[in-house]
């Protein structure tokens, strides 16, 4: 699991996510039918995703991108509960992955406004498809919200 998720920092991520929630139900509500367009579509290289990224309104630096293969439990913790809370807000929902290997992509966010934290942008991509995404501060006391703007 992510070091982001870990038990010190469930209770800022749990905090993240209610804040989140309010502000990604109202984006979402205005932007859905184009972001499902977008979410359809096969992000088959660094450029595509960074494009879908892009189209969410967040830069990235297409050169930090970093892959790893990611296991989806089975069951989920109350950390993925909240996560895919966050997650189903947006219109992804992880639990039909439980038990599934995706591919966790990662870029450092370029126009995020406070530039003295590090913001990153993460896509878990099955099949090449996006099943889930936020922006995170990788700061102690940071922030997590759904990858729509």
């Amino acid at each position: 699991m992510k070091a982001w998720l870990s038990a010190p920092r469930t209770r800022t991520f749990l905090l993240a996510i209610a804040a989140a929630a309010v502000l990604i139900g109202l984006v979402a509500v205005g932007r859905a039918g184009g972001f499902k367009l977008l979410v359809s579509a096969s992000l088959d290289t660094t450029e595509e995703r960074a494009e879908f990224l892009r189209s969410c309104g967040w830069e990235v630096d297409a050169a930090s991108e970093q892959a790893q293969v990611i296991h989806i439990p089975e069951t989920f913790s109350v950390v993925y509960e909240n996560y895919n809370e966050l997650q189903r807000q947006q219109g992804f929902d992880l639990a039909p992955y439980r038990g599934e290997d995706c591919t966790l992509y990662t870029y450092t966010v370029t126009n995020y406004p406070d530039d003295t934290q590090t913001v990153t942008a993460d896509l878990y991509l099955y099949k090449n498809r996006v099943i889930a995404g936020d922006v995170h501060s990788t700061s102690l006391n940071g922030f997590m919200v759904g990858v729509l703007k």
